[in-house]
């Protein structure tokens, strides 16, 4: 046995070496290899375990590369194992002579002597260090060495965990950049959203993955997928009163050992350790990212959460502003149409009119001959009338064809970006529809009247909460904006386009009022109400 000045050298180049690695597989076959070293054993392990006491990795020196990838499994920490106390250290002279001994899986190499340590890592336990067949039999020496190896390790390993997490961490933001920038270069793109779900596949070491959305009639519906048996989860709605409908109403993750609750989609329970983490936007989910590993795989923990997490906001995030960019792009076209629209009627149209009206006044007081062309070419300036006339028309229709809900929605969607807050609406959208049937030019107003208000809302009220209600019936529409701000007198001190709002109420035989919500109050709050007439038996 070496004396104990060198054993202190060949510990203290020990902590050193363990210290010169950053990687936790590095980390720990240093550790193992200095702990072999220094106890002059043959064999050396350390079986890693989470926080349920079950193995989850096993790092091994001195057993050949072949025989370890014939047991495959980790060792489950029972038997001779199981004894390992949690503080302190187990050695005996023969494995097999104890009581616990439960023999060794097929293909072990033999084991006699034995010493036994636990290793914790952040005051919390981390695995089992054990050293076999040391010539002789260890002694309390050894189990000294291996006690301050140990704690050195405890160190080294902490560090190397939180190197790792901060890679982790990095891989997620670029990851997560990546994606932002992809959905908003094109927005409402699948390739993506691909993208996005493949991502998080691989840095969270997932076996497979879904991106679930909103679909129809308040369904969520498991839009895109990767990994294994994603074929199977492609197109699966979510069980309304099942976990993952839980999460998104809280707007919590979770992560489980296996798939939570008793309502679980068939081919999800296939899967073994779990992960929900909610797309949440403005307070609200708008998306859920599904995660799941192989069963017997590793848990995933609270870490894994926060970085998926972390992930999923930038995702719904770059979701709603690809959607919002989307809306606006939209609006700017449609708006762009009605502006050509109304200048080839200012500008053309007018010229056209007043063109062929002097034409026709030439031609009366002209020769015949001359009087003759004339009338020709005012055919050709009636004919042009006409196309243009045509072409106004089709500007038009291609705002006016679309139905009054998606107007409306893609007003209140650019609510929430102008007021920077969702907004509470209630809308009768089958009343709407019907009040609007043959009467375009109503549901431009509509639309006008809804973004003029909330526009007011935005710029003058400082609300942090507005309630938008859209009503038909009994033969008349109502756009009502109600919020908790500083009053109507916020607006109409400020020119805010309020003599235009009445305007057109008054051309349609209504009404429109601007008045205090809580009179006498600080801040009093407004009621905006745009009332007027639809066409007869519309809206009931």
């Amino acid at each position: 046995m070496p004396d104990a000045h060198a054993r202190e050298i060949a510990l203290a180049r020990a902590v050193i070496a363990l210290n010169e690695e950053l990687d936790l597989p590095l980390v720990l076959d240093a550790f193992l290899g200095a702990a072999a070293e220094l106890t002059a054993a043959r064999f050396a392990a350390i079986n890693v375990l989470d926080p349920s006491g079950e193995s989850t990795a096993f790092y091994v020196h001195g057993m050949p590369a072949s025989v370890h990838e014939h047991i495959g499994r980790p060792p489950r920490p029972i038997g001779v194992l199981g004894e390992i106390p949690h503080e302190g250290t187990i050695a005996l002279e023969e494995v097999a002579a104890h009581p616990a001994s439960i023999g060794l899986p097929e293909g072990h190499p033999p084991l006699d002597s034995f010493l036994g340590a636990g290793l914790h890592v952040g005051g919390r336990a981390f695995g089992q260090l054990y050293l076999a067949n040391k010539p002789g039999g260890f002694h309390p020496a050894d189990e000294q060495a291996i006690q301050a190896l140990a704690a050195a390790a405890s160190v080294a390993i902490d560090h190397a965990q939180l190197y790792d997490l901060a890679r982790q961490r990095e891989r997620w933001l670029v990851a997560t950049q990546r994606i932002t920038m992809d959905l908003l270069s094109d927005p409402g793109a699948e390739g993506a959203m691909q993208r996005t779900v493949n991502a998080a596949l691989e840095l969270s070491g997932a076996a497979a993955a879904a991106l679930v959305l909103p679909g129809v009639d308040d369904a969520w519906v498991m839009e895109v997928t990767a990994g294994d048996g994603a074929d199977r989860l492609l197109g699966l709605e979510l069980p309304p009163e099942g976990t993952g409908m839980d999460v998104i109403r809280s707007g919590e993750g979770l992560v489980a050992a296996e798939p939570p609750g008793s309502h679980v989609l068939e081919p999800v329970m296939a899967y073994g350790p779990t992960l929900y983490a909610p797309l949440v936007a403005q307070g609200h989910a708008v998306g859920l990212l599904m995660l799941w590993r192989e069963r017997g795989a590793t848990v995933f923990d609270a870490g894994d959460l926060s970085l998926a997490q972390r992930f999923a906001g930038q995702a719904a995030l770059a979701l709603s502003l690809s959607e919002l960019s989307h809306v606006k792009s939209v609006s700017a076209l449609l708006e762009e149409r009605a502006r050509l629209a109304d200048d080839l009627h200012d500008f053309v149209s007018q010229e056209l009119f007043a063109t062929a009206m002097q034409i026709e006044a030439i031609a009366e007081d002209a020769d015949a001959s001359v009087a003759s062309r004339l009338r020709g070419t005012l055919d050709h300036v009636k004919r042009a009338q006409h196309e243009v006339r045509g072409v106004m028309s089709s500007l038009a229709g291609q705002r006016s064809n679309e139905p009054i809900a998606e107007r409306l929605r893609r007003e209140l969607l650019l609510a929430r970006s102008s007021l920077g807050f969702e907004p509470s609406v209630v809308a009768e959208w089958p009343h709407l529809d019907a009040a609007v049937v043959g009467d375009p030019s109503l549901a431009d107003d509509l639309v006008a009247v809804t973004r003029e208000l909330v526009s007011n809302v935005a710029r003058h009220a400082h609300a942090d909460a507005v309630r938008i209600v859209l009503a038909a019936h009994g033969g008349r529409v109502e756009v009502r904006v109600e919020d908790n701000g500083i009053g109507p007198a916020g607006a109409t001190q400020r020119h805010s386009g309020t003599s235009n709002l009445a305007n057109r109420a008054l051309r349609r035989n209504g009404t429109f009022s601007l008045i205090e919500r809580w009179p006498r109050e600080d801040r009093p709050g407004c009621v905006a109400v745009w009332n007027v007439e639809c066409a007869e038996g519309a809206g009931d």
